[in-house]
């Protein structure tokens, strides 16, 4: 194969390399209509390989087709991509450089560039004019090209370029057979808290998520009569058969049901509560203003045991909240009570300790609120595992929980090293040395019966 010589091969005409500067007419590189063959471009960077790579000393030649690094469809949107920059002209640009970028407007605005171009660039960040795409057909395509490359923001700024161009009915028609897009506009426009979320949602069956966004908008009023109006205007649109889960309806009744509450006895509660209080804060302020414990009154707004009831509160967070308040009161005598249930199916039936969280949490929470003795003795003794009951029991040194353990295990061993670690004629000491005798006579008359048998 000859060897090009390498200046005069660069001062061919046919050489000359492709500038939008040039005075005689220009078709440019365009996308669909474009005058440039892309397999011409192909080939003569194939001649070009070819005898640029043919210098070795043994005359073989190393080809390597542009093909071979890059395909087509690659190289055509690129060439796309470079030709069709747009860029913004600044201030004092000379007149040479403010002819060329209008001419590349110019050709931007009479040959348009293909969806998967555009795309391209709207995802890179770069300016792209999506006005080029007129017809219904075009931005459709425009926007699955946007989808198939992946969204985010670009995926927003071509629905809110075909919101803008076609009518309120064709646009949500295309919404609707594009789930991912009308995913990511509903995500926009919560994003700025609009309206239109719910109108959009509403429109296509979706009354539980707009319900929700109503229900957001309703609680992040903070003026009490407005945020009460709307609540009760939500209530009243959704009680007829809208397609809502009936389980979302009760919170919205209880979260009315605590701003009046609220409304209404704020001066009861010591003003500690206020608008944005939780259903939790407020039922700690009940529990700290109940006076009898024995005694689950429903009649009073303030009781913890009816709010508990209106605002659907759990047992464990009743149970936990009450544990706290009174310990923090130190009105250890209402903890019994607090714990204490009558079983449903035997009313007549005394009333059972129940606890709906850990044992070991309980007792470790009073613990740390310095919680008497006793008081980590009556959950301890709750306990019915042995072994557990005595790892806790040496944790929050309870003595006497301690001993019933080492009781209930028959260790007579470690009953008699604990009884002479313990104060002198002291109340655990005695307590120990009665638990010691009452296993010795157990054992002592277990061993009688097995001698007359």
């Amino acid at each position: 194969m000859d060897q090009f010589d390498s200046e005069s091969y660069w001062n061919r005409s046919s050489s000359r390399g492709f500038s939008f500067d040039d005075d005689e007419d220009v078709q440019g590189v365009t996308a669909a209509g474009s005058n440039v063959n892309v397999n011409n471009i192909l080939n003569d960077y194939d001649t070009i390989s070819e005898a640029s790579f043919d210098n070795s000393a043994a005359g073989s030649a190393l080809n390597l087709s542009i093909k071979s690094v890059i395909s087509e469809e690659a190289l055509k949107m690129l060439i796309q991509e470079q030709t069709l920059d747009d860029r913004i002209m600044s201030k004092g640009v000379a007149p040479e450089e403010e002819l060329r970028l209008l001419r590349r407007q110019i050709q931007t605005t009479f040959y348009n560039p293909s969806p998967e171009a555009t795309a391209y660039k709207l995802l890179l960040g770069k300016c792209a004019s999506l006005e080029v795409f007129k017809s219904m057909h075009e931005k459709e395509q425009l926007l699955d090209a946007v989808l198939k490359c992946g969204g985010g923001d670009a995926v927003i700024g071509v629905l809110l370029f075909l919101k803008k161009t076609l009518n309120h009915k064709n646009f949500l028609k295309i919404l609707e057979q594009r789930p991912q897009a009308l995913q990511s506009y509903i995500g926009y426009l919560q994003q700025r808290q609009s309206q239109e979320a719910v109108e959009v949602l509403q429109h296509f069956g979706k009354h539980q998520e707009a319900s929700l966004i109503q229900f957001k908008s309703a609680m992040t009023c903070n003026n009490l009569q407005q945020r009460k109006q709307k609540l009760l205007q939500l209530l009243d649109q959704y009680s007829g058969d809208m397609g809502v889960v009936s389980v979302y309806l009760p919170h919205f009744e209880a979260a009315l049901k605590l701003l009046e509450l609220i409304e209404k006895e704020r001066n009861t509660l010591d003003n500690l509560v206020d608008i944005n209080s939780t259903p939790i804060e407020v039922l700690y302020q009940c529990c700290r203003k109940h006076s009898n414990w024995k005694e689950q009154d429903l009649t009073r707004a303030t009781s913890p045991f009816r709010l508990s009831a209106d605002l659907h509160i759990s047992p464990a967070q009743f149970e936990w909240t009450a544990l706290n308040e009174r310990a923090n009161a130190q009105a250890y005598a209402d903890l019994e009570s607090v714990f204490e249930r009558v079983p449903a199916w035997l009313p007549l039936k005394q009333k059972q300790f129940h606890i709906s969280f850990s044992l070991e949490l309980a007792v470790l929470r009073l613990y740390a609120l310095q919680a008497p003795t006793s008081v980590l003795y009556m959950f301890l003794s709750k306990m019915s595992n042995t072994t557990e009951k005595l790892e806790l029991a040496k944790r929050v040194k309870c003595v006497r929980a301690v001993v019933d353990a080492l009781a209930g295990m028959k260790d007579a061993n470690q009953l008699t090293q604990l009884k002479d670690s313990l104060p002198e004629r002291s109340e655990e000491q005695f307590y120990c040395e009665k638990a010691l005798k009452t296993l010795q006579t157990k054992r002592w008359t277990t061993d009688n019966i097995k001698l007359k048998l």
